[in-house]
C-alpha cells in the first residue's frame, strides 16, 4: 500500500505526526484541488469542518477519505495505518 498522504494545510499538527511517523505528507488546499490530484494517495485527511470531501460535490477518489475532527494526531496516524494495512 501507498504510505503518501494528502493532508489539508490547515491541520499541520497532524501532517507533522504523520511525516514523523514515516508517511509521504503532501499539503493541500481543499480550495484548488482537483479529482486528477487525488490519484497519487493512499489516504486524504481533512479537517471535518465540511462534511462534503472539500466542500465539492465534483471530487471524488478511492483513497480513504478522513475526517481529523476531534481526534487526536496520533488517533489520525493508527487510522492511516488501519486503513492501509500498514504496521508500526
Amino acid at each position: 500500500m501507498r504510505k503518501r498522504v494528502a493532508v489539508e494545510r490547515t491541520i499541520s499538527a497532524i501532517g507533522d505526526h504523520l511525516a514523523e511517523q514515516g508517511f509521504e505528507v503532501d499539503w493541500i488546499d481543499t480550495g484548488v484541488l482537483q479529482a486528477k490530484d487525488l490519484a497519487n494517495y493512499g489516504a486524504i485527511i481533512i479537517s471535518g469542518q465540511d462534511s462534503n470531501l472539500l466542500g465539492r460535490e465534483d471530487i471524488g477518489t478511492e483513497a480513504p477519505v478522513i475526517s481529523a475532527e476531534g481526534k487526536t494526531p496520533a488517533e489520525i496516524a493508527e487510522m492511516v495505518r488501519e486503513r492501509l494495512e500498514l504496521t508500526s
